[in-house]
C-alpha cells in the first residue's frame, strides 16, 4: 500500500495539533465592511475551528521540528503567516478553552487556581455571556461543536449523566455536538451527542467510577470506545457535518483530542521516530488535513481564512513515559522555550499560530506581534462587524490588523496576562516578562490535592518577583529584576489594574 494513503482511504496524515480557524468568505446576507473594499471580501466568514491538545511550540517542521512530517500545517506557514508570539491565557486546558470561547480571562471567574475543571464540573460559562459560537448564530450561521469539551455540563454540582446534559454547548450557541466531556481517561466513555450519552444499555444507568484520573470507568454503556478509534471518530463525524452545511453560513469547532494523554494514536500511524507520541503527531496533521480537503472539495479553499494554534504547550515531565521517549529521541516539543504545559514559563503558554488566506495573508511571512486566544472572539466580531457589548469580551483584542500587515504595525496590545496551573500570574509588556511571586491575590484551594499542589508549588518557587528579556532571552536563564526595578514596580501595577479593573479592553467595563 502506498505510505500516503491512510485508512478510509485516506491521504496518510503526517503532522500536528492545534487550534485551528477557519474563516471562508463564501455567499452570504450580512455586509462586512472591515473586511476589505470589494464585494465578495465583505461577506461574512464560515468559521471552522480546530483547537488542539497540549501541541508545543516546537512539535512542528515549520517551527522547526526535525525528523517530523506536518505537511498540512508547514503548508498553512508556505502559503500564510506564521506567528512567534502567540499566547495562550492558562497553560493548562479550561482555563484557554474558557478564554477562547469567551474573550475572558479564566481567573476572572470564581476559580481562580488555574486548574482544569473536573469532568463533573457543572458549565463553567454563563449561558447568556457571548461566546465564539453565539456571536455566529445571532448572525444566521448554523454551528457545530465536534471533539474535547471540558468547560462542565449540565447545572447540577456533580453532574448526572442519567439526565439530558444541559446547560452545555447547545446553550452557549451550538445547534450540534458530538464529542468528549473532557479527557478520554476521564469518562464516560462514550461519545455525547447533544444532551445525551451515546450507546447506553437500555434500562442500566450510567455510573462513572473513579479510580484515580486515569483507572475511571464507566458502567451502563454497551461497550467503551476504543481509544485509538476516537480520533477517526471525530474526525469522520466533522467531515460529515461539513459536508452536509457546507453551503454555509456555518461556524464549525472541532477540538481533537491529541496529543493529550492517553497518547493513543491508530496503529495504522506507527513508525516515527519519536514513537507513540510522535505517531500521534501525525494522525492529527492528516485529521487537519482532511478538514482542509473537505474544504477544497467543496471549493472552498480559496476563499478560507485558517487559523491554527494549540490550548497549551506540550508536556515535557520526564516521568510521562511516551514524552520521555520522544525528548530522548531529540524531539525538542517547546521548541527552545523553557518549561512547558502546567508551568509559568514561555513554554506553557507560547504555542504555534499560523494563519493562511489566499490574496488577504501575506504568503510566507512571519509575525513577532504579541497576540492571544482571548483576542479570538473581538477579531472575528470585527469580521462580522457586530460591535462588542460592554461586559463581554472583557480581555478580548481585535487582531485584525496583525494578520493582514505588510508591514509593523502598532501592537494589537500592549500587554497579555498570564496565568498557570499553580494560581501564578505572569505579565508580558513588550519584550519584558514578569513573574509575580509576591503579592498575588490568595487563592482558596478547591480540595486537599489541590491545596497541596498550591503548598509545593509556592514552597518551591523564589521568593521574589522574576525579571526576564524575552527578546534576549527567549528560554528565560536570565533573571534580572535586581537591575530594572522600575520595570518591575511598572509591570506589577499594570497586573493589579488589570485585575482590580475587571477588564483589559478599552470599553469591557462591566
Amino acid at each position: 500500500m502506498d505510505r500516503g494513503i491512510g485508512i478510509f482511504g485516506l491521504r496518510r496524515p503526517w503532522g500536528c495539533l492545534a487550534l485551528c480557524i477557519v474563516l471562508s468568505f463564501g455567499p452570504g446576507r450580512h455586509g462586512l465592511s472591515a473586511a476589505g473594499p470589494k464585494a465578495e471580501e465583505r461577506r461574512p466568514p464560515n468559521i471552522v475551528v480546530i483547537l488542539a491538545d497540549d501541541f508545543g511550540y516546537g512539535s512542528l517542521g515549520c517551527y522547526g521540528a526535525e525528523g517530523l512530517r506536518t505537511p498540512n500545517l508547514d503548508r498553512l506557514a508556505h502559503e500564510g503567516r506564521k506567528f512567534r508570539c502567540a499566547y495562550t491565557p492558562g497553560s493548562v486546558c479550561s482555563p484557554t478553552r474558557y478564554g477562547l470561547m469567551t474573550g475572558r480571562y479564566y481567573w476572572r471567574t470564581s476559580i481562580k487556581d488555574g486548574e482544569v475543571l473536573p469532568v463533573t464540573a457543572p458549565l463553567h460559562i454563563e449561558t447568556d455571556r457571548l461566546t465564539l459560537a453565539s456571536l455566529c448564530r445571532g448572525r444566521g450561521y448554523r454551528t457545530a461543536a465536534f471533539g474535547k469539551w471540558h468547560l462542565g455540563l449540565g447545572d447540577a454540582a456533580k453532574t448526572d449523566w442519567n439526565r439530558p446534559l444541559k446547560p452545555g454547548p447547545l446553550e452557549i450557541g451550538f445547534n450540534h455536538f458530538f464529542g468528549l466531556a473532557a479527557n478520554p481517561w476521564n469518562g464516560p466513555h462514550s461519545f455525547i451527542k447533544d444532551y445525551e450519552i451515546t450507546g447506553r444499555i437500555p434500562g442500566q444507568p450510567v455510573i462513572l467510577q473513579a479510580g484515580g484520573r486515569q483507572n475511571n470507568t464507566t458502567s451502563g454503556i454497551i461497550k467503551p470506545w476504543e481509544e485509538n478509534q476516537i480520533m477517526q471518530t471525530l474526525t469522520e463525524r466533522t467531515v460529515a457535518w461539513l459536508e452536509e452545511n457546507g453551503e454555509g453560513p456555518f461556524f464549525l469547532y472541532f477540538a481533537p483530542n491529541a496529543v493529550h494523554r492517553p497518547v493513543a494514536p491508530n496503529p495504522h500511524f506507527q513508525g516515527s521516530r519519536y514513537g507513540v507520541y510522535g505517531d500521534f503527531i501525525h494522525e492529527l496533521d492528516w485529521s487537519v488535513g482532511r478538514l482542509l480537503d473537505t474544504l477544497d472539495r467543496l471549493k472552498r479553499a480559496d476563499d478560507t481564512l485558517v487559523i491554527f494554534t494549540s490550548d497549551n504547550g506540550g508536556v515535557v515531565n520526564p516521568n510521562v513515559e511516551e514524552v520521555a521517549a520522544a525528548m530522548r529521541a531529540g524531539l525538542a516539543i517547546n521548541g527552545p522555550l523553557r518549561g512547558g504545559k502546567h508551568d509559568i514559563w514561555e513554554g506553557g503558554f507560547r504555542v504555534p499560530l499560523l494563519v493562511r488566506w489566499p490574496g488577504r495573508v501575506p504568503a510566507g511571512t512571519t509575525s513577532d506581534q504579541v497576540i492571544g486566544l482571548v483576542d479570538m472572539l473581538a477579531t472575528l466580531a470585527g469580521f462580522l462587524d457586530v460591535p462588542l457589548p460592554a461586559g463581554q469580551a472583557e480581555d478580548s483584542f481585535d487582531a485584525r490588523a496583525a494578520l493582514f500587515e505588510t508591514e509593523p504595525s502598532r501592537p494589537v496590545r500592549d500587554h497579555i496576562i498570564l496565568q498557570d496551573a499553580h494560581a501564578t500570574y505572569a505579565i508580558r509588556m513588550g519584550n519584558w516578562k514578569l513573574v509575580e511571586r509576591v503579592g498575588a491575590p490568595p487563592v482558596e484551594p478547591r480540595n486537599r490535592n489541590a491545596a497541596q499542589k498550591l503548598a509545593r508549588a509556592k514552597k518551591e518557587a523564589p521568593r521574589h518577583d522574576e525579571l526576564f528579556d524575552l527578546a534576549s532571552d527567549p528560554s528565560e536563564s536570565n533573571d534580572v529584576h535586581a537591575e530594572h526595578p522600575d520595570i518591575v514596580a511598572k509591570l506589577r501595577r499594570a497586573l493589579a489594574e488589570a485585575r482590580d479593573r475587571g477588564h483589559t479592553r478599552p470599553g469591557g467595563t462591566p
